[in-house]
């Protein structure tokens, strides 16, 4: 064999393998594809969606960065995470000792979803899982309506618009505290209009890049209601306005 070849040989049973199976391959591809969407706002959200999954959520999952990387565009990358899955397959009479290994991937996100990856690495050595800081909730909970709807139906006949924010803000509850992060919810934007005796109320939320949460009421000739937008009435980008809680039918 010519020395040349024999190097070439030697330095590639020099480079250590990296740990990963099509089960590791197909765990962290399906995990990509789901935190890809709803958008995030960056890296430390990709990796708490991540940690929401039901394999995040599991003692053999771990991240071990979030990135923030530098972007112009849409399509360019904008956050990486590297992540761990601890793989152990118990000794059984078909598998003479466990197979245990720890297989770490790379994978980066744009805008729309995933740009690169999930790719093999070698995992970091010692390195530990990170926890990204929570963040408070933000969308508008249910027994927001029933508050709402009390608070239109106690208003006097010609109730201006500082008695309606009065009102409101004295009969509206505060948002609970999420028992898993125990953090305080972000109250909803409050939008009112007041038309002779008639009110419109809107609180709007926006709980992620791209997402709202809405809940409108009104009282039109003494009658009192309150709903909620669905998400197809978003996505057809009715407006969550006072102004649009007066008009709708």
């Amino acid at each position: 064999m010519p020395l040349g070849c024999a190097a070439v040989v030697a330095s590639f049973w020099l480079v250590p393998s990296v740990e990963g199976d099509a089960e590791t391959d197909r765990q962290s591809t399906t995990l990509a594809d789901a935190i890809g969407y709803p958008r995030q706002a960056d890296a430390a959200g990709f990796a708490r969606a991540a940690l929401a999954t039901p394999l995040g959520r599991s003692e053999s999952f771990g991240v071990l960065e979030a990135t923030d990387l530098p972007h112009d565009d849409p399509r360019d990358p904008m956050a990486r995470l590297v992540w761990r899955i601890h793989h152990e397959t118990p000794d059984t009479d078909w598998n003479v000792g466990p197979d245990t290994f720890d297989a770490c991937y790379r994978v980066e996100f744009d805008y729309y979803g995933t740009s690169s990856g999930p790719s093999r690495i070698t995992c970091p050595a010692n390195a530990a899982p990170i926890t990204p800081q929570p963040v408070p909730r933000r969308d508008i909970p249910p027994e927001f309506a029933p508050a709402l709807e009390a608070v239109l139906g106690h208003l006097p006949p010609t109730a201006g618009l500082p008695e309606v924010r009065a009102a409101l803000t004295t009969g509206m509850p505060a948002p609970p505290v999420d028992p898993e992060t125990h953090l305080a919810g972000i109250p909803p934007e409050v939008l009112v209009q007041v038309r002779g005796p008639d009110v419109g109320v809107a609180l709007f939320a926006r709980t992620g890049v791209e997402d709202t949460d809405c809940m409108m009421g009104r009282r039109v000739a003494g009658v009192v209601r309150v709903w909620s937008l669905s998400a197809r009435d978003q996505r057809m980008e009715r407006p969550c306005s006072a102004e649009a809680a007066l008009a709708a039918p």
